[in-house]
């Protein structure tokens, strides 16, 4: 049973938790515990969330009684409009506009939703929903908020009394998971357009206008063969799905191996693999970056041929690796900055980069690199001593095999 002093224990616990900056899962989990530990006879409860994610739209938690742990689960962007979703109680809310439902379930239910007859069976006996909304004075019709459903099993449900207190406490909660998640969408945000790494130095506070720390790194530098001229050819919708196609390719393995991809440079990609300050760990980032190159290539020669396959334009990978000191931080003018990294050695990848063209050879990479990557070396053909635009003396370039 929930009372006015179990009301005002979870309320406090909630701020204090709020203000400590718990996930919404901590948040959700110690929450639930405490009901069931408070004599709430809940047999399950689903909260769920709208979230602003290049992938997923929202994120919910299950919890169950007698379960340990929450079960999690995520849906696309977009995808809300499924048949589940349509023939159920939470859209009948949001057509009507309602931001409470109770339905009893110990006799017929009007309307009477599928999902009732699994409940029943499960045990329910009362089935109670709250929905609360952020507002958005700059879009008004945005779903956004928070949306709790509840499942007692308790013969005649819940009790009224017991229902204006929980709704109090539920109300708390709404606003510190309102908290996690602002945080959590803006870590979302900045992570997906600056990186992992450089979105939460943002967000740990490292905003300061030229403020930068020097880095050793893997350079990786990306660049497709062939994009100018399709550009001009193709319509603008096509264009754009392509090219995600082929930057998904390029970064994939990046991502996978622990590497930050910092930029997209239209069709290219600037990514880098740090490196600590030991000559073990400069093997092992020229490692991370030489599966990361082949798993680009792979990624690129399935697409081409799909590509083909479907009689679509095809592109080409070229890429460069050099090893240098870079300045990773931030730069950019007042009121707008980019968190990326510049130096010498950035710029030499880029020259490197733009040699493979001229070489007839698609990946390429320096002699620093190429001293370094002992395990691949034997695999890797001299190119010869070159000039790169820019730069004072030559270069000795190094060709990688794809495979």
């Amino acid at each position: 049973m929930i009372d006015s002093g179990k009301r005002s224990e979870l309320t406090d616990w909630l701020v204090k938790r709020g203000l400590a900056g718990d996930t919404v899962e901590q948040l959700v989990a110690g929450l639930l515990q405490r009901l069931e530990v408070g004599g709430l006879p809940l047999l399950r409860a689903f909260i769920g969330l709208q979230t602003l994610h290049p992938l997923n739209g929202g994120s919910a938690y299950i919890w169950r009684r007698g379960i340990d742990g929450l079960t999690s689960e995520s849906y696309l962007r977009g995808k809300r409009s499924n048949v589940d979703y349509l023939s159920s109680p939470f859209h009948y809310m949001q057509q009507q506009k309602l931001h409470r439902y109770q339905q009893n379930l110990e006799g017929p239910a009007e309307p009477e939703f599928g999902v009732y007859q699994t409940l029943r069976a499960e045990g329910g006996t009362d089935y109670f929903v709250r929905r609360f909304p952020f507002p958005r004075a700059d879009a008004p019709d945005r779903e956004d908020g928070v949306l709790i459903s509840m499942l007692c099993d308790r013969p005649g449900g819940f009790q009224k009394d017991e229902l204006v207190e929980l709704e109090a406490i539920l109300e708390v909660f709404a606003l510190a998971a309102r908290s996690a998640a602002t945080y959590a969408t803006a870590l979302s945000v900045v992570s997906t357009y600056l990186g992992q790494d450089a979105g939460q130095r943002v967000m740990d506070g490292d905003i300061d206008r030229g403020t930068s720390s020097s880095m050793r790194a893997v350079i990786y530098f990306a660049d497709l063969r062939g994009f100018t001229p399709l550009s001009e050819q193709l319509a603008g919708p096509e264009l754009i799905s392509m090219l995600d196609d082929y930057l998904d390719a390029i970064s994939r393995g990046v991502l996978q191996r622990g590497g930050e991809v910092l930029k997209f440079l239209g069709d290219g990609v600037l990514a880098v693999f740090e490196i600590a300050d030991d000559d073990t760990e400069c093997q092992v980032a020229c490692g991370m970056g030489i599966a990361a190159g082949r798993d680009a290539f792979a990624a690129i020669k399935a697409l081409n041929h799909d590509r083909a396959v479907a009689g679509l334009a095809t592109m080409e990978l070229d890429l460069a690796m050099h090893i240098g000191d870079v300045l990773y931080g931030n730069v950019g003018a007042e009121g707008r900055l980019d968190f990326t990294v510049i130096g010498p050695a950035v710029n030499e990848a880029s020259r490197i980069e733009s040699m493979c063209g001229e070489l007839d050879r698609n990946w390429l990479v320096s002699q620093t690199f190429y001293d370094f990557a002992q395990p691949c070396s034997d695999k890797m053909e001299a190119m010869g001593q070159y000039q790169l635009r820019g730069l004072t003396g030559q270069r000795a370039l190094y060709s990688v095999p794809q495979n």
